[in-house]
């Protein structure tokens, strides 16, 4: 029996291997086409009409590989928290990109993070331990070691942090010691992606997808179960077709939640009224993004959409990165961004969905979740820097 702590399948294994199996595949360079030869993903050629801004970048660490680590930033107020895979925390200016403080744990591998809030700042390892640290001074408030390795930040919500392990187990444990106030498992499929759907907390519930195929609620403060959602159904007769895993994180809305699997479909889940308003065969394992009509995801094959968020139409999808390893759609203004694996950062105009630049990435990709503020993308990428961009027109 394998399981998420002990098998070290990367998210680029298994999507290989659909390729080998699978007529139609996502996210690698190469496919396979009727008489089983290989065709090369080819890059789009790009009108180029936008500019890059880098406006800083700082290391915080080693290189990220594939599957080492889903590390993501968090912006709270005019600072950012990040950290690195070699144990480093920094909080950092946002606009200067200047260090405030630096904690590092040497002996840590950190595999997951950052979550912000209740003056804690959040992360984990993959020995399975959970941090707090004290958010305006960087020292550590607790830690707490619990059953395996941690793949998805730490969430926080009042006086209820939520960790996910890779066993298939969620805890809810105290903000103020890290004690452990209760705990749900849920038994795992025999091959699951590498990879945890990170929990969403709003409204005294959490919500979390698991690699069953099903999205589960249950109250923030002792762990009650209220539903499970089915997301996904395993179907066909091998492990790889029967593969349902809900990686993306639950996407909070006004009143809905977005959620994708990796072999399904995207459902827009009205939490008011607890039903299923519209559903969309797109799947994913990337985090989705949004703005004030859309709903922007990158598939498992590389082609982004954009989908409308009162009824789940498809508006356009751009198939031109398909085959390639592209990231998590990023909007921002009039356009989506998107890394695409091989140190390119591709814009397109959500207008029209055509390409409207490609732009040198400066790392292979972007890792984890960007963070969007006003212009401005925050995001961590496999070089282990954080980077502070903008694209704007050509002039």
């Amino acid at each position: 029996m394998l399981s998420i702590s002990n098998k070290y399948f990367m998210r680029f294994f298994v999507i290989f291997a659909l390729s080998l199996v699978l007529a139609a595949c996502g996210g690698r360079s190469k496919d396979s086409d009727f008489f089983q030869e290989e065709v090369a993903a080819k890059k789009p050629k790009v009108n180029n009409q936008t500019v890059l801004d880098r406006n800083w970048r700082r290391n915080l660490g080693p290189k990220i590989g594939t599957g080492d680590a889903i590390i993501s930033p968090a912006l709270l107020g005019d600072f950012l928290y990040a950290a690195s895979t070699n144990g480093r925390v920094e909080k950092i200016e946002a606009g200067s990109g200047k260090q405030v403080w630096e904690a590092r744990f040497k002996k840590e591998t950190i595999t997951a993070g950052v979550g912000v809030g209740g003056g804690l700042v959040l992360f984990a390892t993959d020995q399975g331990k959970v941090y707090a640290l004290n958010q305006t001074s960087g020292e550590v408030s607790w830690q707490v070691s619990l059953s395996s390795e941690i793949l998805a930040s730490p969430v926080i919500d009042g006086d209820v942090v939520v960790a996910r392990t890779g066993d298939g187990k969620v805890y809810g444990l105290a903000s103020y010691d890290g004690e452990v106030l209760w705990t749900i498992s849920r038994q795992l499929p025999r091959l699951t992606l590498r990879g945890d759907s990170r929990p969403l907390m709003v409204g005294g519930a959490v919500f979390t997808g698991f690699a069953d195929g099903t999205l589960a609620a249950v109250e923030a403060g002792n762990g009650r179960a209220l539903w499970d959602f089915p997301i996904s159904f395993p179907r066909g007769t091998s492990e790889i077709d029967r593969l349902a895993d809900v990686d993306t994180d639950p996407l909070l809305v006004g009143n809905h939640i977005y959620i994708s699997s990796y072999q399904e479909v995207t459902h827009a889940l009205n939490i008011q009224e607890q039903r299923i308003d519209w559903s969309v065969d797109v799947s994913s394992f990337n985090p989705l993004s949004y703005d004030a009509a859309y709903l922007y995801i990158s598939d498992k094959s590389g082609v982004v959409h954009q989908i409308d968020r009162t009824n789940g139409n498809k508006v356009w999808s751009q198939d031109g990165l398909r085959l390639r390893e592209v990231g998590a759609p990023i909007s921002v203004g009039p356009y989506v961004v998107v890394s695409d694996g091989d140190s390119g950062v591709y814009v397109i105009e959500k207008r029209s969905g055509n390409f409207v630049g490609r732009h040198r990435l400066g790392a292979k990709s972007i890792v984890g979740e960007a963070i969007v503020e006003g212009d401005n993308i925050f995001f961590t990428d496999s070089d282990g820097d954080l980077q502070s961009i903008q694209v704007t027109p050509k002039s």
